[in-house]
């Protein structure tokens, strides 16, 4: 017997048996075993160190992570936080005798801070539980024309500065997805549209039917974006260089881009300095194709999966 000793521990005991009629163990016969036990114990060694290393890694990095979002979100949060807080308090302002037109610009900015607020929270939620593993888009069939037109609704406040056109393909069929979660996509991508470019400039929302799929946009006329950020706009806290004054988190194409993707899809961009910028993504058809035939066979109605059609 032949202890497999680590720097740190025994991981193993060698039993070395003799074939019959092979004879005693010879002295160079142990020295070729204690050689084989010692580069076993040192390949072990190595495989232990390196998975500690790799859990380091993935705690520092954790932790830098939840110290990067804990600084932009708390940065991030003061803006609504601070709106809401100062028109909820004029309101209360007894000695303040508001004009109707002045009450309902306070109830708008609370109103629009608060959907903001929601916007946040959502990609918090959203990015924890892709970074834990946990995502299960709920999918269920919808109609691609009322989500766009429900997050157009949305969004008519922090738009109100663009005028914001709706180009659907005609006839588009039903699709299965996670309601909440394209939805959230697109407010993402709605929000960046409005918030980085200038004032006055056309925001296009739109979707089309590609062979296999069905493809999603958001279109702005803004200053474009440099193709050697475009690749790493997708990362988390990644912001491009911008002429815009705007704050954000940096982590709303990134919890994008893992929505899309737990949904079979992709998402790319195109954009050229001084040509704005076109998000778009892909929601996958059926394998059949034919997406609302397929919902009508099946005996459902939009909105109502059949058990065990929930994923």
């Amino acid at each position: 017997y032949l202890p497999i000793k680590t720097a740190s521990n025994v991981a193993g005991v060698l039993e070395v048996i003799g074939r019959p009629g092979t004879g005693p163990f010879h002295a160079e016969d142990e020295q070729l075993l204690t050689t084989f036990v010692d580069q076993a114990a040192l390949a072990l060694e190595r495989a232990r160190l390196s998975e500690e290393a790799a859990q380091s890694a993935i705690l520092a990095q954790s932790d830098e992570l939840k110290s990067a979002l804990l600084a932009a979100v708390s940065h991030d949060l003061r803006t609504p936080l601070a709106s809401i807080k100062a028109s909820a308090t004029s309101l209360l302002d007894d000695s303040v005798e508001w004009d109707a037109e002045t009450r309902e610009d306070f109830l708008t900015a609370i109103d629009e801070e608060t959907d903001r607020l929601t916007l946040m929270v959502g990609n918090l939620l959203d990015l924890s539980r892709i970074e834990g593993g946990a995502l299960r888009p709920q999918k269920d069939w919808y109609d691609v024309d009322e989500l766009i037109e429900d997050v157009r609704s949305r969004t008519a406040g922090r738009t109100a500065g663009h005028p914001v056109e709706i180009a659907i393909e005609p006839d588009l069929p039903l699709l299965r997805f996670d309601y909440v979660e394209i939805a959230q996509v697109l407010l993402n991508l709605i929000e960046n549209a409005a918030k980085y470019t200038p004032s006055g400039t056309r925001i296009t929302i739109g979707g089309r039917r590609l062979p296999a799929a069905i493809e999603l946009f958001v279109q702005d006329e803004g200053p474009g974006i440099a193709k050697e950020h475009q690749l790493r706009l997708f990362e988390k806290f990644y912001r491009a260089p911008s002429g815009s004054a705007a704050s954000g988190t940096g982590i709303g194409l990134a919890i994008s881009k893992g929505l899309v993707e737990a949904h079979g899809g992709r998402i790319t961009l195109d954009s050229a300095p001084g040509e704005g910028t076109m998000f778009r993504f892909t929601l996958p058809l059926p394998v059949d194709g034919k997406g609302h035939e397929s919902m009508v066979t099946a005996g459902l109605a939009p909105g109502h999966a059949s058990e065990g059609e929930a994923s």
